[in-house]
């Protein structure tokens, strides 16, 4: 993602490139100009100077303005045509004066054109243009060069210095709106988990509260009215009404279970753990046609709600995870129930991450959630060697 000034900042930088690479054009074809409108030499002279100045500005062209990605960065490349440059400059000079009106572009292309400290090695070669003038003082014209070329270079070193600035702020401010992008995606993710969280804690607490005080004392009640049941005479009407009272407080106790369950969420409102994981099984291999075991070993046991969700949200994520990402040929889910933990292995045979501890937010918010009932997430890759991840969770046992 790119910001508009960041756009603004990369179309102006491409303009200030084109001006650069237009502008020896426009001082190649005024000296050209003035050479064919008063020059003192005949035609057949004029005519091959203008051949070698449109050889320079084909030579100019194919390197500078064609192929504007070799421009600072291929060294090679740009010393060729720079050289080359220099070679047809010092031509067209020495047939005639005019053209040192085209020299002073030979300093600013150094720097245009050579990458890193190459500029500066350009910026002195520049003058060599300067030595190939007819009938030249050459002991002025080296002083003079010996003035001119570090002014030059300063001039073109600090006009480097603020495009490399220019270009360091705008990958920052890219940077920053990368940042500010992505911050904005995982504040909306974890408000909307920070939401299921809160509203799946809210239902396990209703759950808990109609489990432990209506579910206890309606079972209370009916062992009570059995009680009562082998006291009361076998005719009569007393043992009609306990009858009925025993009815009616069984239904509902059936009813409050099924409060109790629709309370638990997502996929376990209807299934045991087991069921829940094989159904998110089904559901992943459907969607990524991507082949896939599942395995329940030791014996299922009931347990607390938060084991049970949190195992299947771990089963969802690690597989999202797998089909996104893993490229993976074949994956394995085992459940399995221990005396003491209950343990969630998914392992795939796709590309691996060359780490042992990688995730997203997805991963980094399973292992919250895990460590929040003393469980742990462990997980091993490598490139080429598939993931395997093992979500261990504490059995919590609960009634039913």
């Amino acid at each position: 993602m790119t910001s508009v000034e960041e756009q603004l900042g990369l179309q102006r930088e491409r303009r200030w490139d084109l001006a650069w690479g237009l502008a020896p054009f426009g001082l190649l074809l005024l000296a050209c100009g003035l050479v064919v409108v008063f020059g003192r030499a005949g035609w057949p002279h004029h005519l091959a100077t203008v051949g070698i100045a449109l050889g320079l500005a084909v030579w100019h062209w194919w390197f500078v303005v064609a192929h504007p990605q070799w421009c600072g960065r291929n060294t090679g490349t740009m010393v060729l045509y720079f050289v080359g440059l220099l070679a047809l400059t010092s031509a067209l000079v020495s047939r005639d004066e005019t053209f040192q009106l085209f020299i002073p572009a030979c300093y600013v292309l150094a720097f245009v054109t050579l990458p890193g400290w190459a500029a500066y090695p350009g910026v002195v070669a520049a003058n060599i243009p300067w030595l190939a003038v007819p009938d030249t003082d050459l002991r002025a014209t080296l002083f003079n060069l010996a003035v001119g070329t570090p002014l030059a270079a300063l001039i073109g070193g600090m006009i480097r210095a603020v495009e490399r600035e220019a270009i360091r702020r705008r990958e920052i401010n890219s940077e920053l709106v990368a940042m500010a992008a992505e911050n904005s995606r995982l504040h909306a993710l974890l408000v909307a988990q920070a939401r299921e969280t809160g509203i799946a804690e809210e239902r396990a607490r209703m759950a808990r509260e109609i489990h432990d005080t209506v579910a206890q004392g309606l079972t209370g009640i009916v062992t009570q009215l059995e009680a009562v049941d082998d006291l009361a005479p076998p005719d009569g009407p007393v043992r009609g009404r306990l009858a009925t009272a025993r009815t009616l407080a069984r239904t509902s106790l059936v009813e409050v279970r099924r409060s109790i369950e629709a309370l638990r969420p997502g996929p376990l409102q209807d299934a045991r753990l087991g069921d829940a994981v094989r159904q998110a099984v089904t559901t992943w291999r459907e969607q990524y046609d991507i082949p896939v075991s599942f395995t329940v070993t030791g014996t299922p046991l009931p347990v607390h709600s938060e084991v049970e969700v949190t195992l299947l949200r771990a089963a969802q994520e690690t597989l999202s995870n797998v089909g996104r990402h893993a490229h993976a040929g074949r994956v394995d889910v085992t459940l399995s129930y221990m005396e003491d933990v209950i343990i969630l292995d998914v392992r795939d045979d796709g590309a691996g991450t060359g780490t042992r501890s990688p995730g997203g937010f997805g991963l980094t918010a399973l292992r919250q959630r895990v460590r929040a009932l003393a469980g742990s997430v462990d997980i091993e890759s490598a490139p080429g060697a598939g993931t395997a991840v093992s979500v261990s969770v504490p059995v919590i046992e609960v009634e039913r």
